[in-house]
């Protein structure tokens, strides 16, 4: 029975293979048969596709136009303007007529409340000088025109001063510069000094080989170059000290025949015959004219004499005038100017410098002899003194002549 059973399973699955063999070979020569028509034949045609009418319009349209629009003109906003704050009253400034009697002396080498004019500093001053020579270190007023020959001699002397000025800080920077370069060894002076040793008594010497080596940069040829230049500077600096004394002399005579500006009050102390009153009986310690200045450590032109005194001395008006300039003044610390009108052809000042207090105000009438300030040591002072000067057409000039 399971033999029968095994033999009918074994024929039924070789006959569904013998089927399933059969429809595989039909399907392959189906598809043979149709290759072979295909390529036969060649590819099958597509269908054409008849283009479509586009419908035309019955007319073109008109061009469309934007439409006009005119804006108002724009109208700035109004601006309210601002509300001024409310005033306040300021202090009633003295007449002209009465001198200012309260207020603390500054102190020394500084500007007192209300004060104007700056004032260097002694640290800047050697930079300063350094760049220019010349420089003025204390405020200078405006000078007039030289239109006769009296003022161009004193521009002519105020032109030579500053020159002299000049040279004297341009030695005094070589003199250092020179001394520095010594300072360096050179190895090539040490050479020529050796070079040149042990030989005849008419050898040239080592600054003269040096000369004419080119030894221009090495410490020897930079000494020669330096002391070379001071030769000249100094050559330079005799014949313009020469010419100042010149035109001082000249100035000095005119002055001593001028007539008198206004006669001293008789509590001036006066000296010889003089055309001014010697605004106090204080010693003579600087003189006019260029010097070293005690307080910047520069060369400067010293534009009046000084007298010293105690602080606290009055300070007398040298001739009778209006006072054109009074308060703080730089390095001239509390500073005060009269004018005395003309002089030889040209305007007369008087000025006075370093003051503790000022007693007189801008444009204020003074009589020869009356009391204008104390002396002190404010602006650019080392103790208490009156610095005094004597200005034709704004220019200083020499004092002593005057007095």
């Amino acid at each position: 029975m399971e033999q029968h059973w095994w033999r009918r399973a074994t024929l039924a699955t070789v006959a569904g293979s013998a089927t399933l063999m059969m429809t595989a070979l039909c399907l392959d020569a189906g598809a043979a048969s149709a290759r072979a028509q295909s390529a036969a034949q060649g590819p099958l045609p597509l269908p054409t596709l008849l283009p479509l009418p586009s419908p035309s319009p019955p007319g073109s349209p008109p061009p469309i136009e934007p439409p006009k629009v005119t804006l108002p003109p724009l109208k700035p906003p109004p601006v309210k303007p601002p509300t001024p704050p409310p005033a306040t009253a300021s202090p009633t400034a003295p007449p002209a007529t009465t001198p200012p009697t309260g207020g603390t002396p500054p102190q020394v080498g500084v500007p007192g409340p209300g004060s104007s004019g700056s004032m260097v500093d002694p640290g800047s001053a050697p930079a300063l000088i350094a760049s220019d020579p010349g420089a003025d270190l204390y405020p200078q007023p405006p000078v007039d025109a030289a239109g006769t020959p009296q003022a161009r001699q004193v521009a002519a002397l105020g032109d030579v001063q500053h020159r002299i000025q000049y040279l004297e800080n341009t030695l005094a920077r070589t003199r250092a510069d020179l001394a520095k370069v010594r300072r360096v060894p050179d190895p090539v002076l040490h050479l020529l000094t050796t070079l040149t040793a042990g030989g005849d008594a008419d050898a040239a010497s080592p600054l003269t080989v040096a000369e004419a080596a080119d030894v221009d940069d090495t410490p020897t040829g930079r000494a020669v170059a330096l002391s070379g230049a001071i030769t000249s500077g100094q050559a330079e600096l005799v014949r313009r000290r020469q010419e100042e004394t010149r035109l001082r002399q000249e100035i000095d005579r005119r002055v001593r025949a001028a007539p008198a500006v206004a006669a001293p009050a008789r509590t001036v102390a006066t000296v010889g015959r003089g055309r001014l009153g010697r605004p106090l009986a204080g010693r003579l310690t600087s003189r006019f004219g260029t010097r070293f200045d005690p307080y910047y450590k520069v060369w400067q032109l010293h534009a009046g004499v000084d007298l010293a005194a105690p602080t606290g001395t009055p300070i007398l008006a040298a001739a009778d005038g209006r006072v054109s300039r009074v308060g703080w003044y730089g390095g001239y610390g509390n500073y005060t100017c009269i004018a005395h009108g003309r002089a030889d052809g040209q305007r007369l000042s008087t000025c006075y410098g370093h003051q503790s207090r000022l007693l007189v105000s801008p444009g204020q009438r003074v009589r020869a002899g009356q009391v204008i300030g104390l002396v002190g040591s404010t602006g650019a002072s080392t103790g208490p003194h009156l610095h005094f000067e004597v200005r034709l057409g704004g220019r200083p000039v020499d004092p002593l002549p005057w007095l």
